[in-house]
């Protein structure tokens, strides 16, 4: 009640220094520090991370909030002294391990171990079907007859494979990735020697593209950490992409009177970095990402590489002013530097704090702590009857208005009846499964029945709020939202289907409602291509969003059909002038009003098409954007392109930002 009539609350909440700032009222006193905590929690859970370490700095100290400087070129020196200086240069053995080199690896430990040579075994994450070996090895090593100066070094990337038993009895040596576009343009830059930075004759052009080059570099790679807003799959590009870009920048400029623009933009965009990506949308993207920087108005001194001033072309001129221009970088980047809305710091932060959050959940013990309320299985069993009071009864056929079936003068139904039937089926396969698996789950605590492993999952899921695999895909549709809105919104979509099969079809459709939204697109196109007797492989869907906002005063349609229940990521809108528009600051998605899905001739589609001031935008299932790749080169989450209006001059301005 405080909270709602004091308006210092608000201002507390939505402050980004919230984690500074001085609690309303008396509460600041009041509150203990993981109080406060919580209430961060709460309020806003993208600063959380902030939260945590000005907390673990207060109680345990600084020392746990910073990581400590690592200096992999004195580690090296270090080691190889040593081994100089023990006469291991001829004792030291190296495997990379792989396929058929286990028995290699075990031969080799067992020699180190009788005479106290070192043994390096590399790569151990692509041996994953030999950690186990590798584990029982270590777990029966004898120290009284093993050499003392017998050393085993192990190199892996990240592996949840890697045997934690060898993790916590060995030295962790780690080496990170520089983190943040200052820190990878200073490497890049500091990888380039003189003799590389002045070798072409063109000076000026090569020297303005090469630190364009390296900054779509590091640009693409820091987009990563943004998630499926950034790109919708992590891409691991490397140096040897940059090395080979850099060789042939130089090879064109050198074989070519001008600076052949389109194919280096290609060249480099689609072929060097695109030979990774697997998602035809990535492609899309990191073309427009290249064209950014790849174009005349880099030769130019002072273009802007970004919306912030501080980012931009240097002036021709020596390798070390342009390694001091890098130094000169802020260390920390607003969104906008790898063209996304600086909403999307939000989006990352969030993210990190909900993997954390997991983190600390998967390690807590199941048991309830002494004086608790309820045990897990009162929770879980309170949850399962209160899911199963409200599952609905499965939909009928029967039930179904004169319109849902409708015949058509051939004697079937028609195909958005047909595609209706479809989907009931799967809501009600759903329904069977929610039911069963709810009473199964009630007995099984109450020990009436064996609890199965399935029902154990399911009974770990209840205790997270999450949605147990047993109601997962394929039963289910793909969604992410936890347990309790994830059973809300299935009680909606039923509500959906049946007003569809009892009372006809609706004005607008709700299309997210679907397990599969491109059927009912091509029935929808059927129905069109049966009344006008046009083939329905020479007829598209032209997107035209309408200015309603309330699906049920949408305006029927006699071409197409209306469409709701879309959220626009990365951008906002206008209802006024009905197009996209900038975000607002903090909104990070909003809905998108009824759109008008014209059926029309595939030769007005591609005209509609060529017509500026349309941005491409494509419809994902969830907002996790990642699917299945298919044949056709398309994710399994991805629907289809709207053609949405913008008044924006270049329409990769939104490619970038992800929208």
């Amino acid at each position: 009640e405080e909270m709602t009539i004091n308006d210092s609350w608000r201002s507390f909440a939505e402050s980004d220094s919230i984690v500074k700032d001085a609690l309303p009222g008396t509460r600041e006193a009041r509150l203990t520090k993981f109080q406060r905590l919580l209430l961060v929690k709460a309020f806003r859970e993208d600063l959380l991370h902030l939260a945590v370490r000005r907390f673990v700095g207060e109680e345990l100290g600084e020392n746990y909030t910073v990581s400590p400087n690592f200096d992999l070129a004195g580690c090296f020196q270090d080691s190889h002294k040593m081994t100089q200086d023990k006469g291991y240069e001829d004792k030291l053995h190296f495997i990379s391990l792989g396929q058929g080199q286990g028995e290699k690896a075990e031969r080799l430990i067992k020699l180190g171990r009788d005479s106290g040579d070192w043994v390096c075994l590399q790569n151990c994450h692509l041996a994953a079907s030999w950690m186990s070996a590798l584990e029982r090895i270590q777990e029966e090593q004898d120290p009284g007859s093993t050499d003392d100066m017998y050393r085993l070094w192990l190199t892996s990337m990240p592996s949840p494979t890697f045997p934690v038993p060898v993790l916590q009895s060995g030295i962790k040596i780690t080496n990170e990735p520089p983190k943040g576009l200052r820190a990878n343009l200073m490497r890049t830059f500091g990888d380039i020697t003189p003799e590389i930075y002045e070798g072409c004759s063109k000076s000026r052009e090569y020297k303005k593209l090469l630190f364009a080059l390296g900054f779509f570099h590091a640009a693409i790679l820091e987009r990563r950490k943004y998630g499926p807003i950034g790109w919708n799959v992590p891409y691991e590009w490397m140096d040897s992409d940059f090395q080979v870009s850099r060789e042939q920048v130089q090879m064109y400029l050198e074989s070519q009177a001008g600076v052949p623009w389109v194919t280096l933009n290609y060249i480099i965009a689609e072929v060097n970095y695109g030979g990774r990506v697997t998602d035809d949308k990535d492609v899309r993207l990191i073309s427009a990402f290249l064209a950014r920087y790849f174009n005349e108005n880099i030769l130019q001194d002072g273009y802007k590489l970004s919306p912030m001033e501080e980012y931009e072309a240097p002036p021709e001129g020596s390798l070390a002013e342009v390694r001091e221009y890098v130094r000169g970088l802020p260390m920390d980047e607003d969104p906008q530097v790898y063209g996304l809305h600086s909403n999307a710091q939000i989006t990352a932060q969030a993210q990190s704090a909900k993997h954390f959050l997991e983190t600390i959940i998967s390690v807590q013990p199941r048991m309830s702590s002494e004086g608790a309320s309820k045990k897990p299985e009162d929770l879980v069993t309170e949850m399962a009857e209160r899911f199963l009071a409200r599952v609905p009864d499965q939909m009928k056929a029967s039930d179904a208005h004169p319109e849902t079936y409708k015949k058509t003068p051939e004697g079937g139904i028609v195909s958005l009846g047909v595609f209706h039937n479809q989907e009931m089926d799967r809501f009600n396969a759903l329904l069977g499964k929610v039911r069963s698996t709810l009473g199964l789950l009630g007995n099984a605590i109450k020990g009436l029945v064996v609890m199965s492993w399935q029902l154990e999952e399911m009974y770990n899921a209840f205790l997270l709020q999450r949605v147990p695999p047993v109601w997962g895909e394929p039963v289910a549709y793909p969604c992410l939202k936890p347990l309790n809105s994830w059973f809300e919104d299935l009680l909606k979509r039923i509500d959906f289907m049946s007003n569809w099969l009892k009372k006809g079809p609706p004005v607008s459709f709700w299309v997210p409602c679907f397990y599969f939204p491109q059927g009912f697109m091509t029935s929808s196109k059927q129905v069109h291509a049966r009344k006008t007797k046009i083939p329905i492989d020479s007829l598209a869907f032209w997107t035209e969003p309408t200015a309603a906002t309330d699906p049920s005063l949408a305006t029927p349609q006699e071409e197409g059909q209306n469409v709701h229940g879309f959220f626009l990521q990365g951008c906002g809108w206008s209802l006024s002038r009905n197009e996209i528009q900038e975000s607002e600051k903090g909104v990070l998605f909003v809905d998108l009003p009824v759109v008008y899905m014209k059926v029309v001739l595939w030769e007005q589609f591609e005209e509609s098409c060529k017509q500026p001031g349309r941005y491409k935008c494509p419809l994902y299932k969830t907002s996790l954007r990642k699917g299945t790749l298919l044949t056709t080169g398309h994710s399994t989450n991805f629907v289809t392109y709207f053609h949405l209006p913008s008044a924006q001059p270049d329409q990769g301005h939104w490619i970038r930002q992800g929208v």
